[in-house]
């Protein structure tokens, strides 16, 4: 087989290229724009990328005892053993012929290392493994996360391939049927469920009636309630897809990064839905020249509540990070605040489910504020906990959020 061809060996370049820094969903798209695979084989590809960057502590866990130096082995061959291991351990594919095919890709760059790889691969069972390891979650999260939230049965769903969520705009649910693809209404109003399809084959995304988004960030969104007409800003906006969603209902949004690389990326997705959005970029530690009625603040977080999209996150994140992030958060929230007008609405969010980042942060920020209280918030999504804001439980295929509606009184 054609090495181009071969879904195990495009699964491996784009593992090497993760161990080295890169985000796992872009790696592998452009992987699969080159190659241009089956849809089986992409199918195949994509879940041998996700699936052991997900179980990756387990895999290493149980590779350890087969392995005396495994830090020297050329990287190509220690993922090769890593994605093995997954295909072996965690899919239902007869082991026999997932051995072989990782012996044969594995050969082709470090034949010497052929016989290692088999060794290895043939005798690698299931090590039985701390609870954090088994669910591939760093200690540091693990630990608070078992002390806040009680019962981790949830997190095992952060191991769970995602699914493909659709924000629908007009037309986009009548261009759906009329392709023939199957969806179900997700739990937020205008996203839906898409089974059995990738977003390049959906008419509805071309033709710019949908784009994807994950049902929890299209709520951060929509619980500014913001109505036609009303000016919105979108602070920490990035690629403005919630900014779309304003927009597609009529109001007037400015969308504000600092990034202006990400924001080329949505100017690029709003020409494609045709809607209009006004973008500025700014340090948003500074304060700003504008206000308006009705401020998101989708803040830079450790993105621990987007694991399953994002697995590749479990190998970088520190505890150590947890601290400057926060730090960031509140400049971004004085600077949120101050951009409310009296009588708005300041909606904080963050893909993350640490305290730190959440109930810690806003109740820190309504003590320095009186100016501001808490709005509750009756969520459709299920919770994990709630206080001034609410989590979202990531089960089900939903990521985990924190919310906070606080509104400045007049």
């Amino acid at each position: 087989m054609n090495v181009r061809e071969d879904p195990r060996a495009l699964a491996l370049g784009v593992l090497v290229k993760v161990g080295r820094g890169r985000f796992a969903a872009p790696t592998l798209d452009l992987a699969l724009s080159r190659s241009g695979p089956e849809p089986q084989a992409a199918g195949l590809a994509t879940d041998l990328v996700y699936g052991t960057l997900r179980r990756l502590r387990w895999i290493d866990w149980s590779l350890k005892p087969l392995l005396r130096r495994p830090e020297r082995l050329p990287e190509a061959v220690r993922w090769a053993l890593r994605a093995g291991g997954y295909e072996k351990l965690f899919t239902p594919r007869p082991p026999y012929a997932s051995v072989n095919a990782w012996v044969e890709v594995a050969a082709r760059s470090h034949p010497r290392l052929r016989g290692l790889v088999n060794a290895v691969l043939r005798r690698l069972e299931p090590r039985p493994a701390p609870e954090a390891v088994r669910l591939g979650l760093p200690d540091f999260l693990y630990e608070e996360w078992r002390a806040r939230f009680g019962d981790p049965g949830w997190m095992e769903a952060l191991n769970e391939p995602a699914p493909l969520w659709l924000t629908l705009f007009p037309g986009g649910e009548a261009e759906l049927a009329a392709q023939g693809v199957p969806f179900e209404a997700g739990p937020v109003p205008g996203n839906v469920r898409v089974h059995g399809f990738s977003v390049r084959r959906i008419a509805a995304f071309r033709k710019g009636l949908a784009q994807p988004q994950n049902p929890a960030s299209l709520l951060a969104a929509q619980l500014l309630e913001a109505g036609s007409g009303e000016r919105v800003l979108d602070l920490a906006g990035g690629a403005a897809l919630k900014a779309a969603w304003l927009a597609a209902r009529g109001a007037q949004v400015t969308s504000v990064d600092a990034d202006a690389r990400r924001q080329r990326a949505g100017r690029r997705n709003l020409a494609r839905l045709g809607l209009e959005v006004a973008f500025l970029t700014r340090d948003l530690t500074r304060p700003l020249d504008l206000t308006a009625p009705k401020v998101l603040l989708d803040a830079p977080c450790l993105g621990t509540g987007t694991l399953r999209g994002h697995p590749e996150l479990r190998m970088r994140l520190e505890p150590e990070a947890l601290e400057p992030t926060v730090r960031l958060q509140a400049r971004l929230l004085e600077t949120a605040a101050r951009a409310t007008e009296p009588g708005g609405l300041l909606v904080y969010a963050v893909c993350s489910l640490t305290e730190a980042e959440g109930e810690e942060q806003v109740a820190r920020f309504l003590q320095a504020h009186p100016e501001f209280e808490p709005v509750e918030i009756e969520s459709p999504v299920p919770l994990l906990a709630r206080g001034h804001g609410v989590y979202v439980r990531p089960e089900n295929g939903l990521d985990g959020f924190y919310y906070a509606r606080l509104r400045r009184r007049s």
